[in-house]
């Protein structure tokens, strides 16, 4: 079935989806007066707002790059990637590529833009801010459509599971923003907008853990008459299978239960705890990547069970 590459190419590429997204929407809410100093139609961002986006757009440059790696490297090589951009099929992979390819290049020329890198018109800044916000959330959402349209698993035949990934996405690179402004030292010029970020952390993890509860549910109740028992199995292998301690304690327990007391705990403070905010981002990657891992295990061990593999 899918490789462990694959796994780190939907978790790199959603996290770095995720994080462009976020500062997509930060850089759309700098007033005007802060884009220019003195105001022009020239962007001349300050040193605070390099930290923040001009580095946090850097590094989801690089997650969505090292996500490609992994999607080249599983294909085989290069060169088949280049033909799925040049000859698209009508399917989710080709999309998505484009998809991932769009936000790559925009998540560039943003870093760029917010690092005083050459001449950028505050105007089409802005707009580039937007673009890269949708080909974020079609990212985000096209690796859950990706294993949902693999037929032969029916856990993941269920619209649940793309938006498990996009809540999962944004959580996580709403952790990368807060991890990174901590690193950067951006933390300490907007206490307050960081503090806003990890309340809206919180509430992302909520509709997380609700999203998990029901797919689960779904797929549990849905098995029996789909595939004669093969997604109660996959459903059961997830929650109760060789994974489940994974499944339970890093997914469940420390990515969204513990995140989610601590960003309760920095929304109220809204003052900088590096110690706190490093180790609850920490958390939410962690919890993402063995969800993912989880979730692709969970649905292959069934089949390849039926089928005589394992």
């Amino acid at each position: 079935m899918l490789s462990d590459l694959v796994v780190c190419y939907l978790f790199l590429g959603g996290t770095g989806a995720g994080l462009c997204l976020v500062l997509s929407v930060l850089g759309l809410l700098v007033p005007r007066s802060c884009l220019s100093t003195p105001p022009g139609v020239h962007l001349h961002p300050s040193a605070a707002y390099r930290k923040l986006l001009g580095s946090g757009l850097v590094a989801a440059f690089v997650l969505l790059a090292l996500g490609i790696v992994c999607l080249v490297a599983d294909l085989g090589n290069a060169e088949r990637m280049i033909l799925l951009l040049v000859h698209p099929a009508a399917s989710y992979l080709a999309v998505g590529s484009w998809a991932l390819a769009a936000c790559l290049a925009l998540a560039a020329a943003l870093g760029l833009a917010w690092l005083g890198v050459g001449v950028w018109n505050v105007a089409l800044v802005r707009v580039v801010h937007v673009v890269a916000g949708l080909a974020s959330l079609v990212v985000m959402v096209y690796t859950g459509l990706l294993l949902q349209s693999l037929g032969a698993v029916p856990l993941w035949a269920t619209p649940w599971l793309p938006a498990l990934f996009a809540a999962s996405s944004l959580s996580c690179g709403i952790a990368c923003a807060l991890a990174l402004a901590q690193i950067t030292g951006a933390a300490s010029a907007f206490g307050a907008v960081l503090g806003r970020l990890a309340a809206v952390d919180a509430a992302v993890i909520v509709v997380e853990a609700a999203i998990v509860a029901v797919f689960v549910y779904a797929a549990s109740q849905a098995g029996a008459p789909l595939s004669n028992g093969t997604e109660l199995a996959a459903a059961r292998e997830l929650v109760a299978g060789r994974n489940a301690q994974l499944f339970w304690g890093c997914f469940v327990v420390l990515g969204l239960a513990v995140p989610f007391a601590l960003d309760v705990v920095l929304a109220l403070r809204r003052r900088p705890l590096p110690g706190v905010v490093l180790f609850a981002s920490a958390c939410v990657l962690v919890g993402g990547f063995v969800m993912r891992f989880c979730v692709v295990a969970a649905g292959a061990h069934p089949v390849l069970s039926s089928m005589g593999v394992m």
